[in-house]
Order: structure tokens, then sequence, then C-alpha cells
């Protein structure tokens, strides 16, 4: 049975820190190693992420979406992935970045410059990181060429973005950071639709106390993810997307979708239960242990 979510474990955050840049290098030394061929995961929606980072691309019929650009030196697995689904980067309109991390935004720049893409974040998270640009977390990366991709659009909770066939439904989701977002949308198949879910932020390292008194931060951010997730619970959701791999089993779902093509497991109405039920669960953990 193909697992729904893996949201990782709690560990003090000094040994979380110590582990994070050597387990990235191998990543930045040679990134090939980490692609993988981009999939469909249900209609008119496509993973086009790599084995860390995950970014998702929705052909609209009048120009695609891209959901997150990854880490900037990833940027050419990113376009090929687009271009081996028979897509091309130059009709990429609309970028949507989840929140405003380096490894969500990294790739956003050059891909306005270079196609003439329409950049969304979130209001809270750019005015965070215009006050103090280390919240964006470039500093944890060994690449000396990481910048900033601020957005053409701030969004906030309850905004729409439209193109073409599709419509997505922002809503302010606080937690990961202050100014993560959710978003809803449609995919599409022929006459059939179904319910997308983007919770863009999970990661615990940017909520640790510690991190907090860090980066200036409130320390009420396992508050803020419970209200977060009574607040997204009720939503229609038929397929989850992850952030990273992990948070929705991308990898492992893709390998089970390779040998049983007669099966999708990326459809599944419980799922979003499943994994808002996994979030809350980590989360009382975090705070059991007085993280």
């Amino acid at each position: 049975m193909v697992p729904e979510c893996n949201l990782g474990s709690n560990i003090p955050y000094r040994k979380l820190m110590d582990g994070f840049l050597p387990a990235l290098l191998p990543y930045y030394s040679a990134p090939s190693n980490f692609s993988i061929d981009p999939f469909q995961i249900y209609g008119n929606l496509y993973y086009v992420g790599d084995k860390k980072v995950c970014m998702h691309l929705v052909d609209t019929g009048d120009g695609l979406i891209l959901f997150d650009t990854g880490y900037r030196h990833t940027l050419h697995l990113l376009l090929e992935s687009i271009r081996k689904l028979g897509f091309h980067p130059e009709d990429v309109k609309y970028i949507i970045h989840s929140h405003g991390h380096f490894d969500h935004f990294g790739g956003g720049n050059e891909i306005r410059k270079m196609y003439g893409s329409k950049v969304f974040m979130s209001l809270v998270d750019t005015e965070l990181i215009r006050e103090r640009p280390d919240r964006a977390l470039m500093q944890y990366g060994p690449a000396p060429y990481d910048e900033i991709c601020w957005p053409d659009q701030e969004i906030e909770d309850g905004n729409v973005i439209t193109l073409g066939n599709t419509s997505v439904r922002c809503v302010s989701a606080p937690g990961h950071t202050l100014g993560t977002m959710a978003f809803f949308f449609e995919a599409i198949n022929g006459s059939e639709r179904r319910n997308v879910g983007y919770l863009g932020g999970l990661g615990f390292l940017s909520v640790y106390r510690e991190y907090c008194r860090e980066y200036g931060l409130p320390e009420n951010k396992c508050e803020l993810i419970e209200q977060s997730i009574c607040r997204l619970w009720n939503e229609k959701v038929d397929i989850v997307l992850g952030n990273h791999p992990n948070h929705n089993c991308t990898l492992e779902k893709r390998d089970w979708e390779l040998a049983h093509p007669e099966d999708n497991p990326f459809v599944n109405a419980e799922a979003w239960h499943i994994f808002l039920s996994a979030l809350r669960e980590r989360k009382n953990d975090f705070v059991a242990l007085g993280y």
C-alpha cells in the first residue's frame, strides 16, 4: 500500500542545524543526481520538481502556471522537465511561490528575466524579508549567487489568481512562515475535474523557539499551525500536493503508479485529512518536547 505522507521527526534544534548544510552539499555539487523524469499527476497537472523540492505545472489552455521554482542551482533541471513534457518555458505566464524561503523561489528571477513571467508571493512574507533579508535563509545554502525573488504581485488571503481555465484560490496558512499560503484549484482531465490542495510550507526548522528568537519572529508558531489546520480542514481536496517530496510521498506514489499503471495514487479524497492529521500529530509531539 502506497504511503500518503512522511513529515519527518522532531530532533533538537542544534542537531538539526549541524546536519543541514552537510545534507545539502551533494545536492549542490551534483544536482543531476537528484533529477527525476517529469510526469502527469492528473489531467492538466504535472510534476516538474526533483527529489529534493516539489514544483508543479498547470496547463491552463492560455499559458502555464508554475508553483515554486526550487533552488537557483537546479533551474536547468526545472526547465528541462518542462520541455520533456512537451511544453515551452516561455509559456510560463504565472509563477506562484508558496512562501518566502530561497529553496522555493530560487529560480524565479531567471525565469522572469528570460520569459517575462509574472511572479506572485504572499504580502506577509515579502514584507518580512524586506525588513530582514536573512529570513529568506539564503545563508544556509553554499551557493554565492542565490538571490531574493521579489514578487510582481503580493497576494493576500482570499485572492484568486486566474489564467485560462484555472482559478487558484489563495488562503493564508501561517506556521512554517508567517506568510505561508495554501492554494486550491481544479485539475481538469477532459470532462472530469478534481480538487487540488497545496499547503505551501510544512517544515519545522522555522518553528523552533531558538529559530524564532534568532530571526525576530513570534514564538507561537505551533498555535498558528493548529489554527491553519482547523481553517483548512473542511476544504474538499482530491489531490494533495507536497512542498518537498516526502510531504505527500511524491516519489513513492510515482513508483507505485509506474508499477500499477491502472491506478493513480495521487487521487485520494481521504488524503487531505490524513495529511493534516499527520501535521497535527507532529506539531503535538513538537510541543510536548518543548521545542
